[in-house]
C-alpha cells in the first residue's frame, strides 16, 4: 500500500526525476523526499497522473455497491466462443521487462492488492474461513453482505498471497472455486488467542489509512504530531467509549507492536547469542512495550534476566505481558523517559527494537550514547531494524515501504548498516556488524570495549 501510494504521490507531483531537485532547493523536505525517492529508486519518467484512491472503507462500499453488475463474456471482448487455453499457468511473475510499461502498471495496482488483504482482515474473513472445511465465494458473500463477484475477487487475491489454497477447483467459473485457509493464515490471522495473532498490526494500517494526498501532507516540512506519539501519550484512563478515534491508546499500540515483533522475538535469543550464554546476563530493552523480546530471551536461557525501560503510562501494560508469561521475578519494568533519564545499568546487552527508525538522527545518537554508558565493559548494543541496503538499489521492499510508513507514524527513517556503523564507532563501540534475524529483519551488533 505504501509502495503504491509513494509512486502515485510522485506521479501527482510530476516525475521522480523532477522531484529530485527539491532535495537541493528545499532542505526542510529532504528526509521525506529521500524516503520517497528510495522507494521509487529508478530513473523512470512516468507521465500519467493516477486517479484518487479510495480508503479501505470506501473500497468495501464499492464491493457491495456493484453487487448486481454482471461479468463480461468472452464474446463481448471479441474472443467469440473459441478461447485458447494454451497459456501455461497464466502467471506474470518473473523478471521485469524494461522495454514495457508492466512495472509501472504493477506499481499502480499494488495498492488494491494490499487493500483487499486489509479489508478481508477487517471483516474477519480468515476467522470465518477457519470454521469451515472449505468455503466458496457465495458463502463469503452471504456472510459479509458482499456480491459474489467481490467475494471471489478477494479470495482470488488471498489465494495468490498464500492466505488461502484452492480446495475444490472449478472449470466452469472462478466464482465457483472452494477455498480453505492455509496453516500459516490459521495461526497468524484466524486464532485470536494465539500469541502469534497478527491482525492488530494490519488493523492499525487500516485505521490509519494513508492516501497519496495524505502522504503528501505529512511529507511537508511543517511539524506535525505523529501517530505513534498520539497513541503512547494516552493511557487506559484517557480512553472513553465512543471516542471518534476508536479508543486508540498505548495499549492499542502495544498490541500492534507485539503482533509485528512476534517472529523477530522468536529468532532473537539465538541471533543475539543470549540463548547460548553460560554467564548471568541482563538485557535492557529500551522502549520494549510488550516485553516480547525479553520474554523470549528469558525463556531461552535460565541465565538471562530482563529490564524493560518504558513510559510511566505504559509500565502497567508491560507488566501485564510479563506476568502473563510467568516471568515477573526475572523481568522488571523501569518507568522513565528515555529522552531525559539515564538508562538503568550496568547491563550486558541493550536492545533497540524498531526504536531508532522512530526518531531524528540526533536523538538516536544520544540514545546510543546512553546505551554505551549503561553497558558493562564487553557489553553489546543490539539494534533490530528493517535495514536499507548499503547500495540502496538492493533494499528489500519491506524496508523501503517501512521507510515511507515512518512519515506519518513517527519522526524518523530507516538506516543503512554503514550509517549505523559510523555512528556506533564514533561513540566508542567496536566491531559493528550485521547478524540476520528473520525475514527482512537484521540485528546490528557492536561491543563496548573492555
Amino acid at each position: 500500500l505504501y509502495l503504491s501510494s509513494s509512486r502515485a504521490m510522485l506521479l501527482r507531483l510530476g516525475t521522480a526525476r523532477a522531484f529530485a531537485p527539491l532535495l537541493g532547493r528545499h532542505r526542510d523536505i529532504a528526509p521525506a523526499a529521500a524516503a520517497l525517492l528510495i522507494t521509487c529508486n529508478d530513473n523512470s519518467k512516468p507521465k500519467l497522473s493516477t486517479p484518487s484512491m479510495p480508503p479501505p472503507t470506501t473500497f468495501l462500499s464499492a464491493l457491495r455497491y456493484f453487487s448486481s453488475t454482471s461479468t463480461s463474456t468472452s464474446e463481448e471482448h471479441g474472443h467469440g466462443g473459441d478461447v485458447s487455453t494454451d497459456v501455461g499457468s497464466g502467471s506474470t511473475n518473473g523478471p521485469i521487462n524494461e522495454d514495457t510499461n508492466g512495472m509501472y502498471l504493477n506499481y499502480s495496482m499494488l495498492y488494491y492488492d494490499s487493500v483487499a488483504f486489509l479489508v478481508s482482515n477487517q471483516l474477519g474473513i480468515p476467522i470465518f474461513l477457519a470454521k469451515q472445511d472449505e468455503t466458496t465465494p457465495s458463502q463469503v458473500a452471504q456472510e459479509f453482505n458482499l456480491s459474489v463477484r467481490a467475494a471471489s475477487a478477494i479470495l482470488v487475491t488471498l489465494c495468490r498471497q498464500g492466505i488461502v489454497d484452492v480446495s475444490t477447483d472449478s472449470s466452469e467459473s472462478v466464482d465457483d472455486i472452494a477455498y480453505k485457509l492455509t496453516s500459516s493464515a490459521m495461526k497468524f490471522l484466524a486464532d485470536q488467542n494465539n500469541e502469534a495473532y497478527f491482525s492488530p498490526f494490519a488493523d492499525t494500517l487500516t485505521e490509519h489509512y494513508i492516501s497519496p494526498e495524505s502522504l503528501l501532507e505529512c511529507a511537508r516540512p511543517e511539524e506535525k504530531k505523529d501517530i505513534m506519539s498520539e497513541h503512547l501519550e494516552r493511557g487506559d484512563e484517557d480512553v472513553n467509549e465512543g471516542d471518534d478515534d476508536g479508543g486508540v491508546n498505548a495499549r492499542h499500540f502495544m498490541r500492534h507492536m507485539n503482533a509485528q515483533s512476534y517472529s523477530c522475538a522468536k529468532a532473537f535469543p539465538h541471533a543475539s547469542g543470549l540463548a547460548a550464554t553460560e554467564e548471568p546476563a541482563t538485557l535492557l530493552d529500551v522502549g520494549g512495550g510488550s516485553a516480547v523480546y525479553g520474554i523470549e530471551a528469558c525463556k531461552s536461557n535460565q541465565f538471562v534476566n530482563g529490564i524493560v525501560f518504558e513510559l510511566p503510562k505504559v509500565k502497567p501494560i508491560t507488566e501485564e505481558y510479563v506476568e502473563e508469561a510467568g516471568l515477573s521475578e526475572r523481568i522488571s519494568v523501569h518507568a522513565g523517559d528515555f529522552f531525559a533519564d539515564p538508562f538503568p545499568g550496568p547491563v550486558e546487552a541493550v536492545l533497540f527494537s524498531n526504536i531508532l527508525h522512530d526518531w531524528p538522527d540526533e536523538t538516536n545518537i544520544d540514545l546510543m550514547r546512553k546505551a554505551y554508558e549503561c553497558l558493562a565493559p564487553g557489553g553489546r548494543i543490539l539494534i533490530s531494524e528493517l535495514l536499507l541496503a548499503d547500495d540502496i538499489k538492493s533494499s528489500s521492499v519491506s524496508s523501503t515501504c517501512m521507510n515511507v510508513i515512518m512519515l506519518p507514524f513517527t519522526k524518523g527513517r530507516q538506516y543503512r548498516p554503514k550509517e549505523l556503523f559510523t555512528r556506533l564507532q564514533n561513540l566508542g563501540f567496536s566491531d559493528p556488524h550485521v547478524v540476520h534475524l528473520v525475514d527482512d529483519y537484521d540485528l546490528v551488533v557492536a561491543t563496548k570495549q573492555a
